[in-house]
């Protein structure tokens, strides 16, 4: 009985290695969200307007654009879920805060508080940003392990981006993701036909995420901070595969809600001419120039139409 002891304990202890490295690893590291939530805890004091939103926001919005301090806090498969559980967080450690832009994709209204595209990062978001989503269950061995929250290839993927560049995080220090700009899709049409299929969930049910968007703009309300519903620049075509009925559903909810009291704003660039296809790295994600001229225009509508409508 001690030999097959021993056998089973000279089999796990590899085992047990590998995770111990992996958990010593995942908590040592930094990656996007505990950069981005030490960051933010540094400039806190001054930052006058926050972006969230999903990766269309973290690719397209570059803080260092706009006049006010500026932070980006927004990050890959970031739901409206977790923007909300952010806000609550960090609202009232923002002193300066006078404007939140929540980036609305085409599934962000329809998605599910548990969607399989980004039901592990919530435990990234647990361990680095320090919010819990309800789902979280207490008896998950992931809200206590980093190591077991990915696959393990993709954690010996992330090991061996380290290995090559010393860091994980491709964030700026004011959380703009960046991008390295020769990874331009070619065929962006044909890409699009691919992402359209993969965004549609084929739902028109709003309801859960509306009344959280209705939660957040009350949040804001409560601490005299404006909110703008913003749909970023797409790719034509993309935009063009999209069901009609859910775009035209979307522009009137978000219409709706920018109707609530004077502080709440609806801005629509997916299809504005401003921006051309060249700006579009891929069916959805904007350039690095891409985000320069979305960015310098957002700064110019705070100026013109945000915080003039407030001063009055």
């Amino acid at each position: 009985m001690r030999r097959l002891y021993l056998k089973i304990a000279l089999f796990l202890l590899p085992l047990l290695l590998v995770w111990l490295a992996l958990e010593v690893f995942y908590r040592q590291v930094p990656n996007n969200y505990s950069y981005k939530d030490q960051q933010l805890q540094k400039v806190a004091p001054d930052v006058q307007t926050l972006i969230m939103g999903d990766s269309h926001a973290f690719y397209g919005i570059n803080p260092a654009y706009f006049k006010d301090p500026t932070f980006n806090l927004s990050n890959i498969s970031q739901s409206l879920l977790t923007d909300e559980l952010l806000l609550e967080k960090h609202i009232s450690n923002l002193p300066a805060l006078k404007t939140v832009f929540i980036n609305i994709s085409y599934f962000t209204l329809s998605a599910k508080d548990n969607a399989l595209e980004s039901n592990w990062r919530k435990y990234f978001y647990h361990h680095n940003m320090g919010i819990t989503a309800p789902s979280i269950s207490f008896w998950n061995p992931q809200r206590y392990s980093m190591a077991l929250i990915q696959r393990f290839d993709k954690s010996m993927a992330l090991v061996q981006k380290y290995h090559e560049n010393y860091t994980i995080v491709n964030a700026t220090p004011l959380g703009y993701g960046m991008q390295d700009p020769s990874n331009i899709v070619k065929d962006k049409d044909a890409i699009s036909f691919v992402i359209a299929n993969k965004h549609e969930d084929n739902s028109l049910d709003f309801k859960c995420n509306t009344a959280r968007l209705q939660r957040i703009i009350a949040l804001c309300k409560k601490y005299e901070v404006a909110v703008v519903l913003l749909e970023m620049p797409v790719y034509p075509t993309y935009y063009n595969l999209l069901d009609t009925e859910k775009k035209e559903k979307i522009k009137s909810v978000l219409t709706s809600l920018s109707g609530v009291n004077d502080t709440v704003f609806y801005l629509d660039l997916s299809t504005d001419t401003l921006f051309e296809k060249q700006d579009l790295r891929d069916a959805d994600h904007l350039t690095n120039s891409g985000a320069k001229k979305c960015s310098e225009y957002l700064n110019a509508y705070l100026k013109d139409v945000v915080h003039l409508k407030i001063d009055k």
